[in-house]
């Protein structure tokens, strides 16, 4: 048993490694690329020092011994960007990477042990878990353990809607596969931080253990089914988006949008955008973004444009001869070309020839 035990985290290692150069490979430029690499090699990183303390060696530099103790740090904030990627439509924020200060504090912070106070380093996990008292690393190790738990509960409250609270019958595969990727990272941090902190090898080992064989699992399914992913991921996608509007009064919400654009006519102003209109409406940008998105199936400036475009053909058919450019700037447009791109995506001619065909007595539908 022990040798398999020995076998098995070595190929959980190179098989995690293999994992992260298959994500470089084949999804490069995809979302949540970046972050699902580091992911994985992280995850290789976790196992190579399993398997150290399972077969007792150690590095000459001592500040090797604790590699592990960033890379604790460093999964919650890369897992946590590459699950946001893959379920918004949207770019994530490059604000986000805020999460992985964590990660940069604690390898200054073990740097800075390794100049300032080496000997705090040459305790290594093997020595530890033969019973000597905790070292420095550790605590930062069993810190991070708490922050890796903490971070996952609270991705799970802020999907709660999605996984408790689901009315899409399509989402229901991808429920499930982002329930175990929330609930799995916060059971194997747990696992780590109890063997950790009662010094329990073994426990340290079954963790690796089955994340490798989870990991095959994954797999195994996305070669059975190559679309696994793509099938699962609209779905998911969609009530993602519902989710973040569920707390709001959408008829509301509906009557108080209509009143902006029908009777102040906002969509006139040029400096329109959906920061402002949403601080109008009393709601968050992202809100407003996701309400026209799923309730009118259009993005924002589809919308602004409609009800510009709606304006400006009503001005024509009132006048065929009237100025284009100067009811271009007066329903909201900021250059002719705008205007022209916007006309001719929504009636399928240019103004021009729109306003031709009602000088003719004709209309362009």
């Amino acid at each position: 048993m022990s040798e398999f035990m020995g076998s098995w985290l070595q190929f959980g290692a190179w098989y995690h490694f293999v994992l992260g150069i298959g994500i470089l490979v084949k999804e490069k430029g995809s979302k949540g690329f970046p972050f699902a690499m580091v992911a994985a090699f992280s995850g290789g990183t976790l196992i190579i020092y399993a398997y150290r303390l399972f077969a007792g060696f150690e590095f000459e530099f001592p500040l090797l011994n604790h590699g592990y103790v960033p890379i604790i740090y460093l999964i919650p904030g890369s897992m946590q960007y590459t699950i946001e990627q893959f379920l918004s439509t949207e770019p994530v924020s490059i604000g986000k990477l805020k999460r992985l200060y964590p990660t940069f504090v604690v390898i200054v912070l073990l740097v800075s042990l390794q100049i300032f106070y080496p000997q705090s380093l040459e305790q290594s996990m093997n020595d530890s878990f033969t019973g000597l008292s905790f070292s420095i690393p550790e605590y930062f190790a069993l810190l991070g353990c708490l922050y890796w738990v903490i971070s996952f509960l609270w991705m799970i409250y802020q999907y709660r809607h999605i996984l408790y609270n689901n009315p899409n019958e399509e989402a229901k595969l991808g429920v499930r596969v982002l329930g175990m990727i929330l609930k799995g990272n916060i059971t194997f941090a747990s696992f780590i931080f109890v063997s950790t902190l009662f010094r329990w090898n073994s426990g340290i080992y079954f963790t690796a253990g089955i994340a490798t064989l989870m990991a095959v699992f994954a797999f195994i399914g996305t070669e059975i089914n190559h679309e696994l992913f793509k099938d699962i991921l609209p779905g998911l996608r969609q009530s993602y988006r519902t989710s973040r509007i569920l707390n709001l009064n959408l008829e509301k919400l509906q009557q108080d949008l209509d009143y902006l654009l029908k009777q102040e006519f906002v969509y006139r102003e040029e400096t329109i955008n959906l920061s402002n209109l949403s601080e109008r409406l009393g709601i968050k940008d992202y809100q407003l973004s996701e309400y026209i998105n799923a309730y009118l199936g259009m993005n924002f400036n589809r919308l602004v444009n409609e009800y510009r475009i709606a304006e400006v053909c009503q001005l024509i058919e009132q006048n065929p001869k009237v100025n284009l450019l100067s009811l271009a700037y007066q329903v909201g447009f900021n250059s002719k070309a705008n205007f022209n791109v916007a006309f001719k995506s929504l009636k399928k001619m240019s103004p021009s020839d729109y306003a031709k065909l009602v000088g003719k007595g004709e209309r362009g539908r």
